[in-house]
């Protein structure tokens, strides 16, 4: 048939969905043989690739039929399919003789019918379509007789009718034709020279005319098969006999054979193979010498007896590899078939892998085995595998092969990454340098490519306002953690967060691990002496009573260090002392306490100054400066419920303090009385009103106090928002507060604003260039942010105008970096090059940053590009957000507080100092004290302001031993915080002893004596003498005038004139300011003079009624107060 023939359709044959044969990869193996056919894939069908012919196939001339094995082979899943495809002869060959000529020398004396054997045709088509006759040419001699042979096949035989003589013809040429069976019939031909010989009438004669001899396969080369022995009754040369293979004798069995010519011994001559053939047919001839020589024939069957000589045959007719390493079990990964070409038991196979191996061999078929999945893989424990089948025969001794196969695992995202460590403990010193590297935290992922590719992330977190990753930033390739801000252990003791390592598979897997970061303590902050309070570089100065008993605790310096525990171990030691045998102090606690009582030689005043050191490396240290004073006191002791009468000098220190301040305040009513009257006699002169100005800028602006006016010629306010030119122009410096209103006149200069002249104008149209640089709408901007602001917050729009056009207007905008304590401007704030937005990039804290101060830069588009700068301040508006804490009386977290008082404690002694520290501002920060619970509330006062608990009365032998105190200290904030301390009182019995003529004598008095009592009646009755007295004066001086035209009356004013820079400048103005500075109204409604006024300045003070505040409708009372350069002097 032709190539491209169809001569079947598999996939209808095998039942197979044609749809699929593409998908399921289908394809064909020719077993032992050339790929004479394929099939359609997408028909199914099977057609001829090459043409086929049938005699190449199936050589032997035995076979009857010949078939073509194929085996077809589909995917997914795997099946195989045996084919046999039957081969059809057809007359495509016609018969030839082996040799074209054919020589037969007959002697003359044969007789009649004597047979010679003739070269038989060969025809490689096989049944009708091979040789089926012979015809010999027209001959009267010679005939011919067809045969058959044991095969089946056609010889001829040449026989002789009758007898020849040589004399008449000496040769006769005949011709042999061959035809065979076919349709058209095929024929060949041979020419057949017969030569008449002289007689030679005994012809050779073999012992056998045919043999059988069993031979083994394999058997060495030149082994003797056989010695054929064949004998002529002629003599001389006639007798002489030459062995030769007839022609009948295939040439593959004499390739096998060797025949000695003479000995006719048969040897082996090539390696004999039980599989290629098993039988080797041959036909021997003996032919004499004679001239006319004879010849006798015998034939020979030579049986091949097998041997196990062939190593069974292996062939992977399907391997998938790789493979997923998820693949499912039972899933065949490779189809093998097996073979081995000996017979018998030799050829009887047997197929096996290793045992160790997670696959299984499943016999699909005769001499196919499929290779299938046995149990799970894992390419991360074996990432491929050498698979070894191994083939055995069950010959003796047995025969094995191998073929290996290597399966390689492809990897798929099964493995989620591993870090070494579930948590990580990083210890980061303060004070570190932002960017730092803090560690690398690597995980690991045994999966491979994509899989394996992993990326690290920070799980975010928010701590106050604050996201993990503004403060840490890692490196999503290496995993390396790094510091992006510098830690201070006071106020951040350490961070937990979680860090994620993802791969980047499909779909990708994850797992984290907690760093846990704890910032470790410098030592960099000083101790602070919180107790006792005193104002920076001040000394504290205490009272105690001389007769203070030894180990009495006088004083107790109280220092916090907000370091870590280590180094804020504070301890107590004397700088310097007055007296060294006087007081002692614990160096752990500070008490100071005395280690004798006081005696007549000690001196009046101790200077104790304390150092509080740090335990840090080095150690840093604050001190303070206490001055001790000692006073005398009266002490009633009660003994046995009996009075010693004692006698003391009455006239005490105490009493001529008194008498001093009562003469002096006596003194000063006096003056005060007399200059009242010579004020009051002295005529009123005109009424000076300012002198108008020409010049003079009004600027309004909303005050807490409404319609107040201030007139004065105070410098300044002329330098804060005027300025004066050479020229005697006035320019304003910086724009004055939105609603404020005020008249500043300045005196006329020599020359000033000049006329307007006349001009003539004209149009020219001009083209733009870039020579404006771009303005701020105001040089400095003051933004307040409130802390605890979201980040991302907007904070203002700083927008610059540029006169030019185009792209000379186009401005973009900048921050100009500054570092702050090692962090840009640009870690805080972030603006928007377009538009100018400047927002916040993180969470601002009050109590850690206060303000910033940085540049922006407005850069226009031109050639070249112009550019200006703005000052911007950031000020941290304050948040109540801090409790306060208790400093003092230092406790533990929670713990009462107990403190021992000698039970003869003075009336009006301090017993307890409550100190709080709130940081917030200013504003939040000032802390008020309340008692929130006291056992008795007649015996013990608290200050609101600064926290002192002092006694109101003696203590009496009612009064419990042990008083507890509650102290709330509140601050000023909205809502306001607050924090509690405990007090637990113990009083305790006490003896003094008074040092008095050198003699001791038991002391027991009332210390506040009558005259004592009568001293302070006294000096306070002067003192509101003295009051009323000025108060009186200041309202005769405050008094209106007569109506005067020289300003416009305004109902609240405050008037100073001082002797200014700038002479003659008025300013009316409703600001609080001045009366802040200057004055202060009680809470009866009294003025009292804040501070000293300069000198030469007079004001006019107006209050108002508390009811109504200071609003443009209620009335005032106007008081004057003028104080001139002779009355400083004299009360000076």
């Amino acid at each position: 048939m032709e190539e491209g023939s169809v001569i079947a359709h598999l996939a209808t044959d095998l039942k197979l969905d044609v749809k699929t044969l593409s998908r399921r990869k289908i394809r064909l193996d020719v077993i032992a043989n050339k790929k004479y056919v394929d099939i359609i894939k997408e028909t199914g069908g099977l057609y001829i690739v090459e043409k086929i012919d049938r005699e190449h196939i199936c050589a032997a001339k035995t076979a009857t039929t010949c078939f073509l094995k194929l085996d077809a082979t589909i995917e997914n899943p795997i099946r195989m399919f045996n084919i046999e495809l039957e081969i059809m002869d057809i007359n495509d060959n016609a018969p030839h003789f082996r040799r074209d000529t054919m020589h037969l020398d007959i002697s003359e004396s044969t007789p009649a019918g004597e047979r010679f054997s003739l070269n038989n045709a060969v025809d490689p088509d096989v049944g009708s379509n091979s040789v089926k006759s012979y015809y010999l040419s027209e001959s009267e001699y010679f005939n011919i007789e067809v045969q058959t042979g044991r095969d089946g096949s056609k010889f001829a035989d040449l026989i002789l009718k009758r007898t020849l003589d040589r004399e008449q013809q000496a040769a006769h040429n005949l011709i042999l034709t061959a035809v065979d069976g076919g349709v058209p019939t095929r024929s060949g031909t041979a020419n057949i020279i017969v030569r008449v010989l002289d007689t030679n009438d005994n012809a050779p004669q073999f012992d056998k005319e045919s043999y059988k001899i069993d031979i083994l396969e394999n058997s060495p080369i030149g082994s003797l098969v056989v010695k054929l022995n064949a004998t002529d009754l002629d003599d001389g040369i006639n007798s002489d006999i030459v062995y030769t293979y007839s022609l009948y004798t295939s040439e593959k069995t004499q390739n096998t054979f060797s025949l000695n010519p003479n000995s006719g011994e048969i040897r082996v001559k090539e390696l004999i193979n039980y599989e290629d053939l098993r039988i080797y047919d041959m036909e021997v001839i003996a032919t004499d010498k004679a001239p006319n020589s004879l010849s006798g024939q015998c034939k020979l069957s030579i049986v091949v007896t097998d041997m196990n000589d062939n190593h069974p045959e292996i062939s992977i007719k399907s391997f998938q590899s790789p493979v997923k390493e998820n693949i499912a079990l039972d899933t065949v990964i490779a189809v093998v078939s097996v073979s081995d070409k000996d017979s018998g038991e030799n050829g009887i196979v047997d197929l096996h892998i290793a045992d160790n191996m997670p696959f299984t061999l499943k016999e699909s078929s005769d001499e196919y085995y499929e290779l299938v999945v046995s149990e799970p893989l894992d390419r991360e424990k074996v990432a491929e595998y050498e698979i070894t089948f191994t083939i055995t025969d069950r010959g003796s001794p047995p025969l094995s092969d191998n073929e290996t196969v290597t399966l390689e695992l492809l990897d798929v995202n099964d493995n989620v990454p591993q870090f070494p460590q579930s948590s990580y403990t990083i210890q980061v010193t303060e004070n570190n340098a932002p960017g730092a590297l803090l560690s690398s935290l690597t995980a690991f992922d045994p999966d491979l490519h994509e899989n394996q590719y992993l990326v690290y992330f920070i799980i975010e977190k928010e701590i106050a306002n604050t996201s993990m990753s503004m403060l840490f930033s890692i490196n999503p390739e290496n995993g390396n953690l790094y510091a992006l801000k510098t830690f201070d252990y006071e106020i951040e003791k350490e961070f937990l967060f979680h860090i994620e390592a993802r791969d980047s598979g499909v779909p990708p897997l994850s797992s984290n691990a907690t760093v846990h970061i704890t910032i470790v303590d410098q030592n960099d902050n000083t101790p602070v002496i919180v107790s006792p309070w005193r104002a920076h570089g001040s000394v504290v100065e205490g009272k105690i009573p001389r007769s203070t008993d030894k180990g009495s605790m006088v004083a107790k310096v109280i220092a916090i260090d907000t370091d870590s525990v280590h180094n804020s171990r504070i301890t107590y030691q004397f700088l310097q002392v007055t007296d060294a045998t006087l007081f002692s102090l614990d160096q752990y606690n500070g008490e100071i306490k005395t280690m004798r009582m006081f005696s007549y030689r000690d001196p009046r005043h101790q200077q104790l100054v304390v150092i509080a050191k740090d335990n840090g490396e080095p150690s840093l240290s604050a001190t303070v400066t206490i001055k001790l004073s000692t006073v005398e006191t009266v002490v009633k002791a009660y003994s046995d419920m009996t009075e010693v009468p004692l006698e003391y000098d009455i006239f005490s220190d105490l009493n001529l303090y008194l008498v001093i301040g009562l003469g002096s305040v006596s003194f000063l009513l006096l003056i005060t009385i007399l200059v009242t009257i010579v004020l009051k006699c002295q005529k009123p002169n005109p009424s000076k009103a300012a002198p108008p100005s020409r010049n003079s800028v009004i600027s309004e602006r909303n005050s807490t106090i409404a319609d107040s006016t201030l007139v004065s010629n105070d410098a300044y306010w002329y330098s804060m928002f005027l300025a004066e030119t050479r020229k005697g122009k006035l320019v304003v410096r910086q724009p004055a507060p939105k609603g404020s209103r005020y008249i500043v006149s300045s005196i006329p200069r020599s020359t000033g604003l000049t006329e307007t002249s006349d001009s003539a104008a004209s149009t020219l149209q001009l083209l733009d260039v870039n020579d404006n640089v771009p303005e701020f709408s105001q040089s400095f901007y003051t933004i307040q942010v409130t802390e605890n602001n979201a980040p991302g917050a907007l904070l203002c729009s700083l927008t610059a105008f540029d006169p030019d056009l185009h792209e000379n207007q186009y401005l973009v905008y900048f921050i100009i970096e500054k570092e702050i304590a090692n962090t840009s401007m640009s870690m805080l704030f972030s603006i928007n090059p377009e538009n100018g937005n400047l927002y916040a990039l993180k969470t601002f804290d009050y109590e850690i940053e206060k303000e910033f101060l940085f540049h922006i830069e407005a850069r226009d588009s031109g050639v070249p590009p112009l550019s200006s700068n703005v000052t911007v301040h950031i000020t941290i508006v304050d948040q109540n957000d801090n409790t306060p804490v208790i400093v003092s009386p230092w406790r533990a977290h929670g713990s009462m507080v107990e403190e021992k008082i000698p039970r003869s404690t003075d009336k009006g002694s301090m017993v307890a100092k409550v100190i709080a520290i709130d940081t917030d501002s200013v504003h939040n920060s000032r802390i008020t004290y309340q008692f929130l619970q006291v056992t008795d509330a007649t015996l013990f006062s608290l200050d609101q302001y600064n926290g002192e608990i002092k006694t109101m009365r003696m203590f009496s032998y009612r009064d419990p031993r042990h008083q507890r105190l509650v102290v709330i200290a509140k601050d000023n904030g909205d809502p306001s915080l607050s924090a509690t301390v405990t007090i637990k009182l113990s009083t305790v019995e006490t003896v003094v002893k008074a040092y008095s003529d050198m003699t001791e004598v038991p002391l027991e008095y009332d210390i506040f004596s009558d005259l004592n009592l009568y001293l302070v009646i006294g000096l306070g009755s002067v003192s509101f003498l003295l009051l009323i007295t000025i108060l009186v004066t200041i309202v005769l001086k405050c008094q209106k005038p007569k109506p005067s035209k020289a300003a416009p009356p305004s109902r609240n004013s405050v008037i100073s004139e001082r002797n200014s820079t700038i002479a003659d400048s008025t300013l009316v103005s409703n600001d609080a300011y001045w009366y802040s500075m200057f004055l202060a109204e009680t809470r009866k409604g009294k003025l009292v003079v804040r501070q000293p006024a300069p000198k030469g300045s007079r004001y006019i003070v107006s209050s108002l009624p508390r009811s109504t505040g200071l609003t443009e409708t209620s009335d005032s009372a106007a008081s004057t107060l003028q104080e001139s350069t002779t009355t400083s002097s004299s009360s000076s």
